[in-house]
């Protein structure tokens, strides 16, 4: 009876391992193309999947893909419109894997272990608008990565390890309208330079930005554009913000020494403990910098 109790537990969990690892098809956007869903597969089951040719979109989450070779993708060349491959462990990608993907508008490669762009791998993708690299481990991106994507309108690259990306790189998307990069290392001078770029172009970019990174983009924004020098040098960066951010707080002491009512106890809380931050030398300059403009903070509050 035990036996057969076991043997009826290992079929239903066979079963359920087949319900879970799989693909399924349905028709896409009420057209003739087919959407293409796959859970916990080898790139190989995406690829070979049925009879079908006329696929426009394909979705794989969550599975064993850790390298997409050259042209893996061609089966599906004249109809894919859209490729979505979330959190399925992708580190290597070969410089032609998109090859023959002239229709894809949309690529979307998120939660994966990137580390590096190559120049080769978006060069045949000449219809591509929107391309989501967001939350994976990219450390650099080639020069020429993004020469050929002339008609990109949106690029996600949060959450990565970035700690610079020229403007001179974007260049060629001469159509982006939606650039998205918060929680990346970028030093002051990249952020100041690249911001500033965006924001003379209109580019948007700081929605679903953080509210910690926003203020700091305002700062670099107004240090790099008051003078070329400063933008150009992560050390005067580095002291414009810092003493931008002494004048305010320099003015809120005296704002709360005229007006004690007006100012919220949160802010004043939030004023304590951002000095507190800065006068341990955590902040974004030398420690003793910053204790010099405390001192010189507690004896402008002292004089009045």
């Amino acid at each position: 009876m035990c036996r057969i109790s076991l043997l009826v537990l290992a079929c239903i969990s066979a079963l359920a391992g087949t319900a879970i690892a799989a693909c399924t098809s349905s028709k896409y956007e009420e057209g003739s193309l087919e959407h293409l869903r796959c859970v916990d597969v080898t790139l190989n089951t995406v690829v070979n999947y049925g009879q079908l040719s006329d696929i426009g979109d394909i979705t794989v989450f969550q599975s064993r893909i850790e390298n997409i070779p050259e042209r893996s993708f061609t089966r599906y060349g004249r109809s894919l419109v859209s490729l979505n491959m979330q959190d399925c462990g992708i580190r290597t990608i070969s410089d032609y894997a998109f090859d023959g993907l002239t229709g894809l508008k949309k690529l979307s490669l998120p939660y994966n272990n990137i580390t590096l762009l190559r120049d080769q791998w978006f060069a045949s993708l000449p219809s591509l608008e929107q391309l989501d690299l967001s939350h994976n481990l990219i450390t650099s991106i080639e020069p020429t990565a993004f020469e050929r994507l002339r008609g990109l309108r949106r690029l996600d690259v949060r959450q990565n390890r970035l700690t610079c990306l020229e403007p001179v790189q974007l260049m060629p998307m001469a159509g982006l309208e939606k650039f998205r990069f918060s929680d990346n290392p970028l030093s002051f001078r990249c952020r100041g330079t690249l911001t500033l770029w965006l924001h003379d172009l209109g580019v948007d970019y700081k929605s679903e930005q953080r509210g910690d990174e926003d203020w700091l983009d305002s700062l670099l924004w107004l240090c790099a554009a008051d003078d070329g020098k400063v933008a150009d040098s992560e050390v005067l960066l580095k002291e414009c913000v810092i003493f931008n951010l002494f004048n305010q707080l320099r003015s809120g002491l005296t704002t709360a020494e005229s007006y004690p009512l007006a100012i919220p106890q949160d802010c004043v809380h939030a004023r304590k403990e951002l000095t507190k931050c800065v006068a341990a030398g955590r902040s974004v300059t030398n420690g003793h910098v910053v204790r010099k403009l405390l001192r010189q903070l507690k004896e402008s509050k002292s004089a009045t």
